[in-house]
């Protein structure tokens, strides 16, 4: 096959694809572009650009931004939250130790690039209540879900003492986690006063959960 025939047999496959080869695409790029520069500032002609799609691309997958940002949170969370759910299928240790795996997921997930998404669902919940509620739907909740089973398990095992609200409880374990991460992102840099690291801060949430729920 000579170079001409090639080239246009690869122009021909790229103007073929099928479209639903795309959407992840045009997601990943969404949600690097809404971390960096924010929700509002960012056009969806922006995105096809990032995602080197043709202009109106976007449009045949996300009737509007808001369906967009719902497929950014899926692409950035829903990998994660899969692994951590097969992580605790499997897991055989201590429910202490299941914690700190929950915890250790977690923060490898806020220090990547899609970490970043906590805080732009937060700064955005006001203007764009569906994705809030998607959001806490199909991810929140779920993320709790992780941490309450931890807690159960520890309970039942009589490896934590007992606990008469696990629900709550875990709330109360997830929630640090998130408001660090968006700290991290907006006031840390500008906070002299303060330079507490990743380290610090995980060493001091996990010894301070295990002394309140060790028997």
């Amino acid at each position: 096959m000579d170079t001409d025939q090639s080239v246009n047999t690869n122009e021909t496959t790229l103007r073929t694809r099928r479209p639903e080869d795309r959407a992840p695409e045009i997601a990943r790029a969404a949600l690097e572009l809404f971390v960096t520069r924010g929700f509002a500032a960012t056009k969806l002609e922006d995105v096809a650009k990032a995602a080197s799609v043709s202009k109106g691309l976007p449009y045949l997958y996300f009737k509007n931004k808001e369906e967009l940002f719902k497929a950014v949170i899926t692409e950035a969370i829903g990998g994660p939250l899969a692994e951590a759910t097969d992580m605790i299928g499997r897991f055989d240790g201590t429910s202490e130790d299941l914690l700190r795996e929950l915890v250790a997921g977690f923060r490898a997930f806020e220090e990547s690039p899609a970490g970043g998404v906590i805080k732009l669902i937060l700064a955005e919940a006001g203007n764009f209540p569906d994705v809030a509620r998607f959001f806490c739907t199909h991810f929140d909740l779920r993320g709790r879900e992780l941490f309450a089973h931890a807690l159960r398990r520890g309970v039942q095992r009589k490896e934590f003492g007992p606990i008469a609200d696990i629900e709550t409880t875990a709330v109360i374990l997830v929630q640090p986690l998130a408001m660090f991460s968006v700290w991290k992102r907006s006031l840390a840099p500008f906070d002299t006063t303060n330079r507490l690291s990743s380290d610090q801060f995980y060493a001091a949430y996990l010894d301070f959960i295990f002394k309140g729920l060790r028997p």
